[in-house]
């Protein structure tokens, strides 16, 4: 790993030629050693920004800790019986809803069978362009149709933390990783690129789809909600979503 780690932060600081970064990406898909490597280097740069990330928000817990008001003992009583009627009244609110969704899903097919058959049909395989030279997206692509998904991971992974701009690499990671059953990852990716300007973005409708697969309560109401989003405008997989929302 040593020797190599000097060579892959290089690749992430865009500090290779054109050739050497082909060669890089072949050598992912082609040794396992090294996609291991790889893998391990992208793992530990991810757990040292959320460290990070943790200790700013100690620090802003710290901060808000520091600035709260000293409350009257009194008012302190009166605002905890308001906030224990407003808890109670949304705890009705949530039981009836709970009742309501649970007659309204009972009456009908289960939206998690169409995830279901939907990855299992339209998943199964992804589309690789035939050509003489390739690139890394088609080799990920192989990779995924080999069944080989941690492999195909470790490149689409890859090539989305050196181009965070390209959408590509993010769906298809999403995609992986939605395989693997791994939602909160597949979530994660299939969000980054919710709000690019892309024709016919898919976002929305793979997040429902990752949500009606992890199933976990509330994430079937929100997975429907996504989906009326991506007829309403007009987006990828709009005819899909349709038929969906009328089996629902």
């Amino acid at each position: 790993m040593e020797e190599n780690l000097e060579y892959i932060d290089a690749y992430f600081q865009r500090m290779l030629k054109p050739e050497e970064i082909r060669r890089f990406e072949r050598r992912i898909a082609e040794d396992p050693a090294f996609a291991e490597e790889v893998a391990f280097y992208l793992s530990a740069k991810q757990s040292l920004k959320a460290e990070a990330n943790q200790e700013k928000k100690e620090r802003f817990r710290q901060l808000l800790a520091q600035q709260a008001p000293v409350i009257n003992m009194d008012q302190n009583r009166t605002g905890k019986k308001a906030w224990l009627y407003r808890v109670a009244a949304a705890a009705a609110v949530i039981v009836v809803g709970f009742f309501a969704w649970s007659i309204f899903f009972s009456k009908s097919a289960s939206p998690q069978q169409m995830a279901d058959t939907y990855i299992n049909k339209d998943l199964k395989t992804l589309g690789v362009k035939m050509s003489a030279e390739l690139d890394s997206i088609q080799n990920g692509l192989r990779l995924y149709n080999n069944g080989q998904y941690d492999s195909s991971l470790v490149i689409f992974e890859t090539i989305s933390q050196r181009e965070p701009g390209d959408y590509l690499p993010k769906y298809y990671a999403g995609i992986v990783y939605l395989q693997l059953g791994n939602y909160e990852k597949a979530l994660q990716y299939f969000r980054q690129f919710e709000n690019d300007t892309l024709y016919s973005n898919p976002s929305l409708f793979y997040q429902a789809l990752t949500l009606l697969k992890r199933n976990l309560p509330g994430d079937k109401q929100k997975a429907r909600e996504l989906l009326q989003r991506v007829v309403d405008n007009d987006l990828g997989k709009k005819e899909t979503a349709q038929e969906w929302l009328k089996q629902w």
